[in-house]
Parts: C-alpha cells; sequence; structure tokens
C-alpha cells in the first residue's frame, strides 16, 4: 500500500488515518469559527466604507485571504469528518450610516483585528503537535497575514489613518 498524505493507493485497511489530538480539533473548530465571523464583519464594513481605496482593500481580504482560508480549514474539517459550524451568509447589505463608522474607524479596526490574529497564529503554531500537515497549513496563513498587514501599515501611513507615536529627540 501507498500513502500520499490521505490519499490510499493499495488496501483501504492498511491505509493510516490521518491523526489529530484534540487540542488541535479544537484549534481547527475556532480558526473556522474565527474566520467566519470575520468574513461577516468584513462583509459589514463593506456596506458602511466611503473611501474607494479601503473598499477594494475590504474586497480583497475578503475574497482573496478570508475565504481561502476558510475553505483550507473547511477542507481539513472534512477530512476528519468533523460537523462544519454555519457558514456566514455570502453578502450582508445594511444601510449606511456614514455618521456612526467612518472609513479610519473601519481600518484602525481591521488594523488591530489583524494584529490579534497574528498574536493568536503564534500561539496556535505552538500547540500544533501531532499534525504536522495542520501545523503547516496554520504557519503558511500566518506568513499571508504577515504580508497583509505589511501592506495594511503601508495603507494607512498612505491614508494618514495609523496614528504614529511621537518620535524620541533626545
Amino acid at each position: 500500500m501507498v500513502q500520499i498524505g490521505n490519499y490510499h493507493l493499495g488496501r483501504a485497511e492498511t491505509a493510516e488515518q490521518p491523526k489529530m489530538d484534540v487540542g488541535e480539533i479544537h484549534i481547527l473548530w475556532d480558526m473556522l469559527l474565527t474566520r467566519y465571523d470575520i468574513i461577516m464583519k468584513t462583509q459589514i464594513y463593506q456596506n458602511f466604507a466611503h473611501d474607494p481605496d479601503l473598499k477594494a482593500v475590504l474586497a480583497k481580504g475578503l475574497s482573496s485571504t478570508l475565504e481561502g482560508q476558510a475553505d483550507i480549514l473547511e477542507k481539513e474539517m472534512n477530512t476528519f469528518r468533523l460537523p462544519l459550524p454555519t457558514r456566514p451568509p455570502k453578502s450582508v447589505n445594511l444601510l449606511s450610516h456614514g455618521e456612526v463608522i467612518d472609513d479610519e474607524f473601519i481600518f484602525r479596526d481591521v488594523f488591530f483585528g489583524i494584529q490579534g490574529f497574528l498574536e493568536l497564529h503564534a500561539r496556535v503554531i505552538r500547540s500544533i503537535t501531532t499534525n504536522d500537515q495542520f501545523r503547516k497549513t496554520i504557519i503558511e496563513m500566518a506568513i499571508e497575514e504577515l504580508r497583509l498587514f505589511d501592506k495594511l501599515v503601508k495603507f494607512g501611513k498612505l491614508k494618514g489613518w495609523l496614528k504614529a507615536p511621537p518620535m524620541y529627540v533626545q
């Protein structure tokens, strides 16, 4: 019998079942549920954003990063035959009240959210010791988040929405 990842050639009873410990299952569930929450929040922010560049950043983050990562995590859940949490709707349409939430608020919330995700990835990666492939997947997501964070810092500086601490002058 030959096994490459989860693909098997030969007799099924000799195939090694994928392994994941209880902590990793919880991490997988939590990471997917968190992605779903952020997808919905991003969809809501798309309704309130006025700045065309911010709208583009939100759309790209939603389609390129969040949806893609959710798909990867869903496939991992399916590999272990775990029930999926309820997926958010494909879109959320709300009436915009520009005086309640402005573009800078949206940017700062997304910015701090990505900072939180980077910390979460660091904590989670060190906890995944049973399933090497899952750890690799989360590391790849963390690298993607780091690149996104770098671009968001530059975008925030350009727009004047990133509040820089005062410079120390001696």
